[in-house]
């Protein structure tokens, strides 16, 4: 590149970066083609900011020495001033907001990965989503595969744990329509752009879950569901979950990427089982030789995760002892999980996810009604 590039390539940057927010510079580099997360992160540790990447001389990057050719020209080229307010008008069209690798509300979880995304794309909540399983699978279940789905991820919400999945056809979308019928939160994870519902006769509930949760994507607006895109945002559905359920998948299938990936991440990996002669009980079966965890029902999944349920909601063992607040309530009547949060002025998720812990740990049981009262120390 010569001088006179490198100063035609400050001069236009100079004018964007001076005149951009926080988040609008974030969106800037993230829509700068060529540049991966890794790349991003790099670039980051020596530059502190985007803002500083954006404004730095094409020079002082390249002696970085890690970006390719191609990469210094996309970064030398950049985004135009339409390119980010086109991306700021769509997301502020289908009521979704840029999320920053250094904003508040991106999730912890997702930051130990090895290539996070630099940017969220969000409509939702992503408050108190922890803590979380995935549950994927097949894109066309069996009667038994949907129905089991959906009924491990109503259990779960109701037992205050978010289900995470990818809002794809069959498994993934009976997991969401479960999880909506319970307490907690529902994440939707694209492989599209936040404005860009696929598949699109989801796109209902899409809505459901943003209200009830977070549809996310690391996509840009406007990104159309590439099939390349899908297992990389696998990742992400792994990341923000203590554990992956694989119900239904065939042996090479998206949700063993997932699977994989979370034993990569050093996450649970669970299966449950099916018919052994049912193709799309290969990869069940095949996680579950490999050592993965077999579960049956919400409870099961909740043993398996039930350290990191406890680190999630803050729960010791001193609070699981029978001095807890809720085994005391518990102990004259039994209480449903709504009027427990009511009696402690306790948020319903909250609620439900202490009771959970307590009734794992056998100082609560529940009865007839979907009550609870406490174990009685004469059992």
């Amino acid at each position: 590149m010569t001088l006179t590039d490198q100063f035609r390539y400050l001069a236009k940057f100079e004018e964007m970066v001076v005149d951009m927010d926080h988040t609008e510079a974030w969106v800037t580099l993230d829509l700068i083609s060529c540049i991966g997360p890794k790349s991003a992160q790099r670039l980051l540790e020596i530059f502190k900011t985007p803002e500083n990447i954006l404004s730095a001389p094409i020079s002082k990057i390249k002696e970085t020495g890690f970006l390719n050719a191609a990469q210094l020209k996309s970064l030398a080229g950049g985004p135009d001033r339409e390119a980010v307010e086109k991306a700021f008008t769509a997301l502020k069209a289908h009521g979704a907001r840029a999320v920053g690798f250094d904003d508040p509300s991106y999730p912890e979880v997702l930051k130990q990965i090895e290539d996070p995304p630099l940017v969220l794309y969000v409509k939702g909540s992503l408050a108190d989503l922890e803590p979380a399983v995935a549950i994927v699978g097949t894109r066309a279940p069996s009667h038994y595969g949907r129905e089991t789905a959906f009924s491990l991820a109503r259990d779960l919400s109701a037992k205050g744990v978010t289900v995470v999945s990818g809002l794809a056809r069959g498994i993934d979308t009976a997991a969401h329509e479960g999880a909506l019928e319970g307490m907690a939160s529902t994440v939707a994870v694209l492989g599209s752009g936040i404005d860009v519902i696929y598949p699109p006769e989801n796109a209902g509930l899409a809505e459901k879950i943003a209200h009830r949760g977070a549809v996310i994507s690391e996509n840009p607006p406007g990104t159309f569901p590439d099939p390349g895109n899908f297992p990389r945002r696998n990742r992400i559905i792994s990341a923000l979950s203590s554990g992956v359920v694989v119900v239904e998948a065939a042996y090479r299938s998206g949700a063993l990427i997932t699977s994989r990936l979370a034993m990569e991440q050093g996450k649970t990996v669970m299966a449950v089982p099916g018919q052994i002669t049912n193709v799309r009980s290969q990869g069940p079966h095949h996680l579950i030789r490999q050592g993965a965890a077999l579960v049956r029902d919400a409870d099961d999944v909740l043993m398996e995760i039930a350290p990191q349920v406890k680190r999630a909601i803050g729960i010791t063992e001193t609070l699981l002892q029978p001095s807890d607040e809720i085994v005391e309530l518990t102990g004259g009547d039994a209480l449903s999980i709504e009027d427990i949060a009511r009696e402690l002025g306790l948020d319903v998720v909250e609620a439900a996810k202490r009771v959970s812990m307590l009734e794992l740990a056998g100082k609560i049981v529940r009865i007839e009604g979907n009550r609870f009262t406490a174990r009685s120390t004469n059992e």
